[in-house]
């Protein structure tokens, strides 16, 4: 895909997204680059942990204005789940990266293969940390809610005797390490799980409330 009426251009590289910014963006306004800005970042939010290379080469100096617009495109990248690699061979870009302190939070790369490399190796570790870890808290929290779930359908039902007491005892203590899990999970950087620790941190609240109230 690539855009022609803006001054930038989205293409894909190698199943990765490639920004090139152009020399017109450092003569825009303000309020014209924030606005390109937005346009660039609804573009990109489309995306699903998409994986960027923002292509400076284009550019022999980088304005304030439009190393905000950069940060922007790597705070939303990174939100995602996404991984960014930035391409530059400018010195006078390289410079006011430098000098931001921008050059040691991003990979600066001189050519596009080794912002791939970069990219394909980060995505490919990522992968396998997902693999080995789907997120203890969100599924450990899953756990205690539908754990507590059944303690409080046995203390509705009848049929097996158990002491209502110790049924809302555990319906509570396992709402309580819901509650724990689901905010724990909701430091995740993916997006999805984020979500799951906000319903089971909710469900956990409600169910734990009304175990609470009967126990009272």
């Amino acid at each position: 895909m690539a855009t022609q009426e803006v001054p930038y251009l989205i293409t894909t590289v190698k199943d990765h997204l490639k920004v090139q910014l152009l020399p017109e963006l450092n003569e825009s306004a303000w309020n014209e680059l924030e606005a390109l800005g937005d346009l660039l970042l609804l573009e990109l939010k489309n995306q699903k942990s998409p994986s960027v290379i923002i292509d400076l080469t284009k550019l022999t100096y980088i304005s304030s204005s439009l190393v905000a617009v950069v940060i922007q495109v790597w705070k939303l990248v990174d939100e995602q789940g996404g991984k960014t690699a930035i391409l530059n061979t400018s010195d006078m870009v390289e410079e006011v990266l430098k000098i931001s302190g921008l050059q040691k939070v991003w990979r600066i790369y001189s050519n596009e293969e080794e912002a791939i490399a970069h990219l394909s190796q980060a995505l490919k570790q990522e992968r396998i940390e997902r693999r080995r870890i789907f997120s203890m808290p969100i599924l450990l929290g899953i756990v205690a809610l539908l754990s507590a779930a059944a303690c409080f359908a046995l203390y509705i039902s009848d049929s097996l005797n158990l002491n209502p007491k110790s049924t809302l005892i555990a319906t509570i203590s396992f709402s309580v390490a819901g509650v724990l899990l689901g905010a724990t999970a909701l430091k995740d950087r993916r997006k999805n799980l984020r979500i799951m620790g906000v319903v089971v941190l909710i469900c956990s609240i409600i169910l734990g409330g009304i175990g609470l109230v009967k126990l009272i």
